[in-house]
């Protein structure tokens, strides 16, 4: 991942300045569904997608998301007009739910311009740069630096951490990695 210069700092005060919007210290637990409510981008899984018939707004989303298997899709920002909404895969664990969810929102955030979700060959439409910027402050929002360096220094398991912020192992560990306090861990 090569970010723009000051990007990771950027994300580091957004993703502070943002838990302190919705009322949610450092070392809280962030649910992104109350962050979401308070953006007004309004979330909806899969399985509420597939038993819907109609959902106002989204139009030939809905018929493209439909047609996606469950397991090839994480989670996607659908736009209509100058609106958002975010489908997330509610077959993936509660942890990683938790991260799609944020990540989408993260978009949203960083004001990332809407995108056909498809190419000309029906392929999926990937922008790399967007999709890390979006990936970074995910993991900022959900356990920011200060609370990645206080995991280390505490030497707090990373299940026990996954459980205490809703994430997935995976994103504990990331967050303690790319923040550098795993240097804590290793001496």
């Amino acid at each position: 991942m090569t970010f723009r210069r000051g990007f990771k700092a950027e994300a580091e005060r957004l993703a502070l300045d943002v838990r302190e919007e919705v009322g949610v210290g450092v070392y809280a637990r962030l649910d992104p569904i109350i962050l979401a409510e308070h953006l007004a981008i309004p979330v909806m899984t899969l399985s509420e997608l597939a038993a819907a018939r109609v959902v106002p707004g989204l139009g030939d989303a809905v018929d493209v998301l439909q047609g996606i298997e469950s397991q090839a899709m994480s989670a996607v920002t659908v736009f209509f007009g100058s609106e958002r909404a975010i489908v997330h895969n509610d077959a993936h664990s509660p942890g990683r739910q938790v991260s799609n969810v944020t990540h989408e929102l993260s978009h949203g955030l960083l004001l990332h311009p809407s995108a056909p979700m498809l190419d000309h060959r029906g392929c999926r439409n990937w922008n790399p740069d967007v999709e890390d910027e979006a990936n970074y402050l995910a993991g900022a929002l959900l356990i920011p630096a200060k609370a990645a360096w206080g995991l280390a220094k505490r030497r707090k398991s990373f299940d026990q951490a996954a459980v205490d912020y809703g994430c997935s192992v995976e994103m504990v560990r990331w967050r303690v990695n790319v923040t550098g306090a795993g240097r804590l861990l290793a001496g």
